[in-house]
C-alpha cells in the first residue's frame, strides 16, 4: 500500500490529509493546544478521587489528565511525581485519559521510551513536562497517524527540517497545493458537511453530538426498480460512505445508523455484511454491534483522538468556530503575503473572528507578523457573515 502525508503549513496551524493508494482516509488539524494520545509525559498528582479510583495528573493541558488506579495505588499522593502515556487525548469539554504503562511506538526516536532514558529525562525536569516525543507540530502529527508515511508533500519549504526530524524513513518533498493529487480545501469541506450526497443516489446525514454520532440515510427518489432492491443498493453504497466519513472525520464512540427502512432479517443481514465488509481496513477496528430494537444499526468505533468537528466547527454546530475562521483569515494572508513580501497588510474580520486572532490565534498572528518583519492591521469588520474577511495590501 502506497502511504502518503499533504501538509498545508499555515500560521500556527497544520491541515493534513493522509493517503492510502491514492485516496485520501484521514484528515487532521495540527495546532498545538492538544496533547496527542500515545505521548509521554511527566505530571504530578492534582488530587486523588477515591469514588472513581482515579488520579488527577496536570500533565499541562487545559484540564487535567484522568488517570485510572485500580485498587489504589499507595505511593501516588497529591502532589507526587509521576510518568503517564495518553491513551485518548482531551476532547469535549474531558481530560486526556492516562495510564503509566508506557506503550512502545515505532519508528525513530523509541529509544526514548526506556525507562531508564525516561527517568532520567524526568529526573532532570519539572513537571508538567512533555518527555517523549519532543514538542512540535510534526512529532504531534506523527503520533495521530496509523502508520509510518513513505512519501510527504508540504506546501512550505520552512517546515521541511522539521518533517525530515519526524518522518526520517520518508520522502519529503515541497510541492505548492496545485501540484498535489488532491484538492485539501474540498476535502475539509465535504468532511465538515452535515449532509453530503451517497453514490448512485441518496445522501447521508451525519450530526456528530455529545452522546454518539447519529447518522441517517435518505433514499432520494429512485427513478427504477422496486422500493426494496432501492433500498437495499442506497444502504450498500451508504455502508461504504459511513466507513470513510468516520475515518476522515476521525468520529469514534457511539454510532447509531438509521438505514432506508428494511423488511425482513434478510435484508437488514445483509445491509450489516456490508457494514462490516466497509470497515474491515479501518485500523481503529471498529465492531458492529447489531441492529436495536428500533431497526438502527449500532457500532462503536474507539476514540482516541479529538474528532474534526471539534477542532472545526462551533459546539454542536455545523458552521466554522471563530477560532477556525482565524487560523484560515492568517492562511490566506501567509499566501498572499508571499506574492509581495515588502507589502503591509491589513485584515478585516468580524468582531468573533478579531477576538480569537488575539485569543486561541495570538501566537500565530505574532508569528507571522515575525516572518512578516511588520505587524499586520486587524480590523473589525466584515458585515454579518462571519466566514468573510478582506485582506488589504497597503
Amino acid at each position: 500500500m502506497r502511504r502518503e502525508l499533504l501538509i498545508s503549513a499555515g500560521p500556527g496551524e497544520w491541515r493534513a490529509a493522509w493517503l492510502e493508494d491514492g485516496a485520501a482516509v484521514e484528515l487532521h488539524v495540527e495546532r498545538g493546544d492538544t496533547q496527542p494520545a500515545g505521548g509521554i509525559h511527566l505530571g504530578r498528582v492534582v488530587r486523588l478521587v477515591a469514588g472513581l479510583d482515579a488520579a488527577l495528573i496536570d500533565i499541562g493541558g487545559e484540564r487535567p489528565g484522568f488517570l485510572p488506579v485500580r485498587g489504589g495505588a499507595p505511593d501516588l499522593n497529591e502532589g507526587a511525581r509521576v510518568i503517564v502515556q495518553i491513551r485518548r487525548e482531551a476532547q469535549r469539554g474531558k481530560g486526556a485519559l492516562l495510564s503509566t504503562r508506557i506503550v512502545p511506538r515505532d519508528g525513530p526516536g523509541d529509544g526514548l521510551r526506556d525507562p531508564a532514558r525516561l527517568a532520567a529525562l524526568a529526573g532532570a525536569r519539572e513537571p508538567p513536562a512533555q518527555l517523549d516525543p519532543a514538542p512540535g507540530f510534526a512529532a504531534a502529527l506523527a503520533l495521530r497517524l496509523p502508520g509510518n508515511p513513505q512519501h510527504i508533500l508540504a506546501d512550505d519549504p520552512g517546515v521541511l527540517r522539521e518533517l525530515h526530524e519526524a518522518f526520517r524513513a520518508a520522502e519529503i518533498a515541497h510541492r505548492s497545493v496545485a501540484e498535489w493529487p488532491v484538492d485539501l480545501d474540498a476535502l475539509f469541506d465535504a468532511a465538515l458537511a452535515s449532509t453530503l450526497a451517497v453514490p448512485g443516489g441518496g445522501s447521508l446525514h451525519i450530526e456528530d453530538s455529545q452522546a454518539a454520532v447519529l447518522i441517517d440515510v435518505d433514499s432520494g427518489t429512485p427513478e427504477a426498480g422496486s422500493a426494496a432492491s432501492a433500498a437495499l443498493a442506497v444502504n450498500r453504497a451508504a455502508a461504504q460512505a459511513i466507513a470513510r466519513q468516520l475515518r476522515l472525520r476521525q468520529l469514534g464512540g457511539g454510532i447509531i445508523v438509521d438505514f432506508v427502512g428494511l423488511d425482513g432479517s434478510r435484508p437488514r443481514e445483509r445491509v450489516r455484511q456490508a457494514m462490516l465488509g466497509a470497515l474491515a481496513g479501518d485500523p481503529a477496528q471498529p465492531q458492529v454491534l447489531g441492529w436495536t430494537r428500533l431497526g438502527h444499526l449500532e457500532i462503536v468505533r474507539p476514540r482516541r483522538g479529538r474528532p474534526l468537528s471539534e477542532a472545526m466547527l462551533e459546539p454542536q454546530g455545523t458552521r466554522k468556530s471563530a477560532t477556525a475562521l482565524a487560523f484560515e483569515a492568517l492562511r490566506a494572508l501567509a499566501r498572499e503575503a508571499r506574492a509581495a513580501p515588502a507589502a503591509n497588510w491589513r485584515l478585516v474580520v468580524a468582531p468573533a473572528v478579531a477576538a480569537a486572532l488575539y485569543g486561541p490565534a495570538v501566537g500565530a498572528l505574532r508569528g507571522l507578523e515575525t516572518r512578516l518583519g511588520r505587524r499586520v492591521e486587524i480590523v473589525v469588520g466584515g458585515g454579518g457573515d462571519i466566514s468573510s474577511f478582506d485582506i488589504v495590501k497597503l
